[in-house]
C-alpha cells in the first residue's frame, strides 16, 4: 500500500512521525514492506516543520499524481480557513480525492475541508479549532469532542496521539486486531 504523508511549511512533525511509526512497525512486524511511505511536499527538497526541522520530500505534489491507498494530512500551529497552502489544497481536491482512504490529524482538517472533501461528512479536529472549522465550513459536520472518527473513507483525529490511533485503525482494517495490538505494545515499549 502506498501512503502519502503530506508535508508543507509549518506542518507539525509529530503529526507525521506518529502515523509513520505505526506503518513502519507494521512493516517490521510482518517482515515485509506492506506500507510504502512517501513524503510528499510542495516541491522537491526540504520542508521546514513548525519546530524548524527540515524534512526532505521523496516527491513533490506535481510528481505525486498517482493513486495512493492512504493520504495523511497533518496539522500546523498556523493552519486555518484562509487561502494559505493553496497548492496542497488543489492537489487534495484533485488527486487526494482518488485516495482509497484520507486521514487528517488535528487541524489538518482545515486543509481537507478547504479541498471540499469533507462536505456533508463528519470530521473532527482539535477542540480549540472545532468552532472555527464549523464556522468556516458550514457543509462539514464538525464533531469537536471526538478523539478520532471515520466517515466512509475519511478519517480524522483531534491531535497527535489520536493521529496514531487513526493509523492503528487503518492497519487494523488491513491486517487485523492482533497485529494492531502488537504494534501498540511494541511502540509502548519504545517510549
Amino acid at each position: 500500500m502506498h501512503v502519502a504523508m503530506m508535508l508543507y511549511a509549518g506542518f507539525r512533525l509529530l503529526e507525521v512521525t506518529g502515523p509513520m511509526d505505526v506503518f513502519h512497525e507494521a512493516n517490521r512486524l510482518c517482515g515485509a514492506t506492506l506500507y510504502e511511505q512517501h513524503l510528499v511536499g510542495p516541491a522537491p527538497g526540504p520542508v521546514l516543520c513548525s519546530s524548524g526541522i527540515a524534512v526532505g520530500t521523496t516527491e513533490s505534489l506535481s510528481d505525486a499524481d498517482g493513486l495512493f491507498d492512504i493520504v495523511v494530512v497533518p496539522g500546523s500551529p498556523v493552519t486555518g480557513s484562509g487561502r494559505e497552502r493553496s497548492d496542497l489544497v488543489d492537489w487534495l481536491s484533485k488527486s487526494g480525492r482518488k485516495a482509497k482512504r484520507l486521514a487528517s490529524v488535528s487541524n489538518g482538517a482545515f486543509l481537507v475541508a478547504r479541498a471540499g472533501i469533507a462536505d456533508h461528512r463528519a470530521l473532527t479536529t482539535h477542540w480549540r479549532d472545532a468552532e472555527r472549522l464549523s464556522a468556516a465550513f458550514p457543509l462539514v459536520h464538525v464533531m469537536g469532542h471526538q478523539k478520532y472518527l471515520k466517515d466512509g473513507n475519511l478519517y480524522s483525529s483531534s491531535g497527535v496521539s489520536d493521529g496514531i490511533q487513526v493509523a492503528l485503525a487503518l492497519v487494523r482494517e488491513d491486517l487485523g486486531d492482533e497485529l494492531a495490538r502488537r504494534i501498540t505494545q511494541s511502540l509502548s515499549r519504545q517510549s
